[in-house]
C-alpha cells in the first residue's frame, strides 16, 4: 500500500460535521495518526539527506553553550558546573529539534488562509495531526543524526552525565509528554489565525517564551527570585529544559515529573476544544 492508498483508506471513512471531527479514543488516534505518519515519512525520503542535516542548520543550544561555557570557566555560576553547562545545551539541541510546534502554528495558519482548511474540516480527523505529523515525519530523519552527534558532542566537550539508566528513562519519558503538552499550546496559539488576517506576529511569541520559560537560553535554576519554582511546573519547561536538566544531574527530579506532565496534557487537551469549537464558529474560508 502506497502513501496515498494509505491516506485515501482513512479518508474513505464517513465525514461527520466540524463539531464532531474529534478524536474518539486512542486506538482511533493511533490509527489515524499512523496513516499519515507513514504518508509523512514516505512524502519526505527525496528529501531525508536535507533534513538530517538540518538538524545542524539549529545552532542556537550550541551557541549557548559556548557562551556557558566561557562564563563558568573560573567555577560554577548558580551551581552549575562547565561539564553540567555541556550536557544541558548539547541535550537542548535535541529536544529542541523535536519540537512540532512550528509546523501546527504556521501549517494551521496557512491552510486557513489559503482555503485549504475547508477541505480538511470534511475529513473524519482533526486537521491539527496533519501538520502535527509532518512534523513528526521530520524528526524521524533527524533523530539518528542527533543520536549519534550528541554523545559525541558531549563526550568531545568534556561533558557529564548521571550515567544512570533510570535517568535516561525518566528523561526521555518527559520529553515526550512535553512535547506532546507543548504541541497543545502551539495548536491553541494557531487558533489566532481565525481571528486575525496577520496572526504570525502574535504566533511568534510563543517561540520567544520557549527561549525563556523552556530553559533554551539557560536553565531556569539560574533565574531570579522564585521563577525557578514556578517555572518548573510548565510545559515549555518539560519539552525543553527538563529532560536536559535530569540527563546533566541539575537537581533533584522524580517521576513525579510523568504524572505532572500527564494532567497538564488533560488540561490542555479540554482547553483545546472548547478553543477549537469556537474557532471554528468564527470560521470564513479565505482563498488566496
Amino acid at each position: 500500500m502506497n502513501a496515498h492508498t494509505a491516506l485515501a483508506a482513512v479518508e474513505a471513512r464517513p465525514a461527520r460535521p466540524p463539531e464532531q471531527a474529534e478524536v474518539r479514543g486512542v486506538r482511533y488516534l493511533a490509527r489515524i495518526t499512523g496513516a499519515l505518519l507513514r504518508t509523512e515519512v514516505q512524502a519526505r525520503a527525496a528529501y531525508r539527506a536535507q533534513i538530517m542535516i538540518g538538524a545542524f542548520g539549529w545552532v542556537v543550544p550550541l551557541a549557548f553553550m559556548a557562551l556557558w561555557r566561557g562564563a563558568s570557566d573560573d567555577g560554577a555560576v548558580g551551581g552549575v558546573t562547565q561539564a553540567q553547562f555541556t550536557t544541558y545545551f548539547a541535550i537542548v539541541l535535541v529536544t529542541t529539534n523535536l519540537s512540532v510546534g512550528g509546523e501546527i502554528i504556521f501549517g494551521l495558519s496557512d491552510r486557513l488562509h489559503d482555503g485549504r482548511l475547508s477541505a480538511m474540516l470534511l475529513r473524519p480527523f482533526h486537521p491539527v495531526l496533519v501538520p502535527a505529523a509532518e512534523g513528526l515525519a521530520g524528526n524521524l530523519y533527524r533523530l539518528p543524526v542527533l543520536v549519534v552527534a550528541v554523545p559525541t558532542i558531549i563526550l568531545a566537550a568534556g561533558g557529564e552525565t548521571t550515567g544512570r539508566p533510570s535517568d535516561v528513562a525518566l528523561a526521555v519519558v518527559v520529553s515526550v509528554l512535553g512535547v506532546a503538552a507543548a504541541s497543545y499550546l502551539s495548536a491553541m496559539v494557531a487558533t489566532v489565525a481565525f481571528w486575525m488576517t496577520k496572526a504570525q506576529g502574535v504566533q511568534g511569541l510563543l517561540f520567544g517564551a520557549e527561549w525563556v520559560l523552556g530553559g533554551m537560553i539557560s536553565p531556569i535554576a539560574l533565574l531570579p527570585g522564585a521563577l525557578p519554582a514556578i517555572l518548573a511546573h510548565q510545559p515549555l519547561w518539560y519539552a525543553c529544559g527538563a529532560p536536559a536538566e535530569i540527563i546533566a544531574g541539575m537537581g533533584d527530579h522524580s517521576w513525579w515529573l510523568v504524572a505532572e506532565c500527564a494532567a497538564w496534557i488533560v488540561v490542555l487537551h479540554l482547553i483545546f476544544r472548547q478553543v477549537w469549537r469556537r474557532a471554528l464558529r468564527k470560521h470564513e474560508a479565505v482563498g488566496t
